[in-house]
């Protein structure tokens, strides 16, 4: 590669890796996922603002974070499934897809723990204490997630875009994303940590919902774009 331009070999081996049938199933099954869980998420926004306008608040904030949950499962499958089509693409797809999960443990730890709260919460079980705990657990997810979804999607870039402008806009795109998430999760931390301060906790954990909601979907709508992108290529 000469002046950050592919050579016209490696631009063939590319288009072959890319257009092969499996490779593009890979493709569509990750964007398919990514879209459902950006639509459970958005889901869960709505979930959230029926509660803040006072309709079963309690019932709502539980549902809300169990989708939540299921959403961040969703997103570390997402991030799991780019790794490997990567890897594929490049030639190196040897590692077992399991090894790839370690990665994406936080993504995995925010959606189980969330599904178990959500679900404790709606069985009346401490919702006060295990509500806020959710949206501090998801809030972390998204913190300490932004690093390595950086990494990942730095890759992508570098692999898949010949032009060095192109490099530069993914990467300012990435970066984007990246800060929304990083500031959606410390506003959810934040919201977290002043409900279990007993500051109205039930309006203040549906707020954490919607605000983790609101930031999901819009980072999720970037990642899959930058997916549809590539299988369009």
């Amino acid at each position: 590669m000469a002046n950050g331009t592919a050579t016209l070999p490696e631009q063939e081996i590319r288009e072959e890796r890319r257009t092969r049938p499996e490779q593009r199933r890979r493709g569509e099954v990750v964007f398919g996922g990514s879209m459902v869980g950006g639509l459970i998420a958005a889901i869960a926004g709505i979930l959230a603002i029926i509660g803040l306008a006072g309709a079963y608040p309690l019932l709502m904030v539980g549902i809300a974070t169990i989708a939540l949950g299921v959403s961040f499962l969703f997103k570390g499958a997402t991030t799991i499934g780019q790794l490997y089509r990567l890897l594929d693409e490049t030639g190196e797809a040897r590692v077992p897809i399991g090894e790839l999960g370690a990665g994406t443990t936080g993504e995995t730890f925010a959606g189980i723990a969330g599904i178990v709260l959500g679900i404790l919460a709606v069985l009346n079980v401490i919702p006060g204490v295990l509500i806020p705990w959710a949206a501090i657990v998801f809030g972390g997810a998204f913190v300490i997630g932004a690093g390595a979804n950086v990494r990942v999607h730095e890759m992508l870039i570098t692999w898949r875009q010949e032009h060095p402008i192109a490099r530069q806009v993914g990467r300012q795109v990435v970066l984007a994303t990246t800060g929304l998430e990083v500031l959606g999760g410390l506003s959810a931390i934040t919201l977290g940590i002043l409900a279990l301060a007993r500051v109205t906790p039930l309006g203040l954990s549906l707020a954490a919902m919607l605000s983790i909601a609101v930031v999901f979907v819009l980072s999720n709508a970037a990642i899959s774009g930058r997916i549809l992108a590539g299988l369009q290529r």
